[in-house]
């Protein structure tokens, strides 16, 4: 593979700059690599649906930093991993999934990568976390120290912010950020990112709020947003559609009734407003709103309703509420399916899933209170076409927290168990790949990623918990 690579890089040497030349070797490092460690799959893939018992295995666990350094002594992949990673009875998006998680942890709590020769790259930076959270192709790193050049075009409403660099997977350096900032959040291309800047809430009224885009060049741009208020911000996988919601208004204003609806303001890619929404209901903060990755959906949480499902392309809405007979306080964890067939919300309420064709809803009882004292913290994630459904909720009472992992596959309850890790603190989900054969556990809070601001004994984006689901 090497002498391959080597001949196409003297066919490229004469018609590229020294820049362009190296870029295009490390790609094609880069795809030899998945080439070696990531074959596609030769043989028919038998999906988990045509087979009736399951067996749930723990491949890996790391829940403190020493845990994962120790994990690393033999470098980069696992042997298991890299065993896995070559099963193409396994399918490859999965094995691919699994390989760019994996590498974003380590990169984010032990800054380190490791490039296509499988040799670590150390990383000197205040603050490694994803941009795309799904598949964490690309990771923000903000750099140690203050990186701002003396005189430097900043964004008005965040000038005091540092600037960072976009990595990709490997460790190579694939472009600047003007705002490192974990609640940014970033197309898969890595081409575009989105936060909110400037405004305020009603206690602090007035300030102009921004729409700031940024690119991967390091260039930005601020589009002023009408209604003063505080917002939440997000932008879709594909990178087509980005939204703007305002949550909170920047004049004392009351709560309720019609003169509390605000707008969310939907951009195309490069800043261009393409409508105004003003949904029925009063939208209240997310950290990161939940958005289908085509763009064409924003779920969000709502005032004194489960959600508000907003339909980005034609402007409509659609409150999700909840039977009398279900319990719900606060429902503020969505996430889309991989094909974005089923919305799952959780919080602290049960746990459901929404189908997207026809937006019937299944609930799922267990995730309900067992006594009238506990308050449940529920997450749901599935695979592509709900095939694989993962519920993790928190019960007991504080200080005694401890979780439980429920997994489905169609309607057949396949696994039910405690994690046992000490994670009673943060909430934490179990993701699943998107053909539903692994399971990553990891905090909720994973993609904040701030483990050297508090030290290592305050490490919150441990543990990661890897888990596979095998067919018999």
């Amino acid at each position: 593979m090497r002498i391959i690579i080597a001949g196409i890089v003297c066919l490229l040497a004469s018609s590229l700059s020294a820049f362009d030349l190296i870029d295009t070797v490390q790609s094609l490092r880069q795809k030899a690599w998945e080439s070696e460690y990531i074959p596609e799959s030769t043989i028919p893939v038998v999906p988990l649906t045509d087979y009736d018992e399951f067996e749930v295995t723990e491949l890996f666990r790391a829940v403190t930093i020493e845990e994962l350094e120790a994990s690393l002594t033999d470098g980069y992949p696992y042997s298991w991993l890299e065993e896995t990673l070559r099963d193409e009875s396994i399918p490859w998006e999965d094995r691919y999934w699994l390989d760019r998680r994996v590498r974003a942890a380590i990169s984010q709590n032990l800054h380190v990568f490791y490039d296509t020769e499988n040799n670590p790259v150390h990383v000197d930076a205040d603050a490694i976390f994803p941009g795309e959270y799904y598949w964490r192709e690309h990771m923000i790193v903000d750099p140690a120290g203050w990186n701002v050049p003396e005189g430097a075009e900043r964004p008005v409403a965040a000038a005091w912010w540092d600037i960072g660099h976009l990595l990709n997977s490997f460790g190579r350096r694939v472009g600047n950020m003007a705002l490192p900032v974990p609640t940014m959040v970033m197309s898969r291309d890595g081409e575009v990112s989105v936060i909110s800047t400037g405004g305020n809430s009603p206690e602090n009224p007035g300030e102009q709020p921004y729409a700031c885009f940024m690119f991967s060049d390091g260039a930005f741009l601020e589009v002023p947003l009408d209604e003063i208020g505080m917002y939440s911000a997000t932008v879709s996988q594909d990178g087509s559609i980005a939204a703007f919601s305002c949550v909170h208004r920047g004049t004392p204003s009351s709560i309720e009734g019609e003169n509390s609806m605000v707008p969310v303001y939907i951009f195309d890619r490069d800043g261009n407003l393409e409508r105004t929404i003003i949904p029925p209901v009063q939208l209240e903060w997310c950290w990161r709103p939940t958005i289908s990755s085509d763009g064409n959906y924003l779920c969000h949480m709502a005032y004194r309703a489960s959600a508000c499902l907003i339909d980005c392309i034609n402007g409509t809405y659609k409150v999700l509420n909840k039977p009398d007979d279900v319990y719900d306080q606060v429902t503020g964890s969505y996430s889309f399916s991989p094909d974005d067939s089923f919305l799952d919300l959780g919080g602290l309420t049960t746990g459901r899933s929404i189908d997207m064709n026809n937006h019937s809803q299944l609930f799922y009882r267990e995730t309900e209170p067992c006594d009238s004292d506990e308050m449940p913290r529920t997450v749901v994630h599935s695979s592509n076409q709900h095939t694989c459904t993962a519920l993790t909720t928190r019960r007991g009472n504080r200080p005694d927290f401890y979780w439980e992992m429920i997994i489905y596959i169609d309607d057949q309850n396949i696994y039910s168990n405690r994690i046992t890790a000490d994670v009673s603190y943060f909430p934490i989900q179990t993701e699943v790949s998107p053909n539903g054969m692994y399971l990553f556990i990891n905090p909720i809070e994973a993609c904040h990623g701030y483990p050297s601001t508090f030290g290592y004994e305050a490490v919150f984006n441990l543990p990661m918990i890897i888990m596979q689901i095998e067919s018999r």
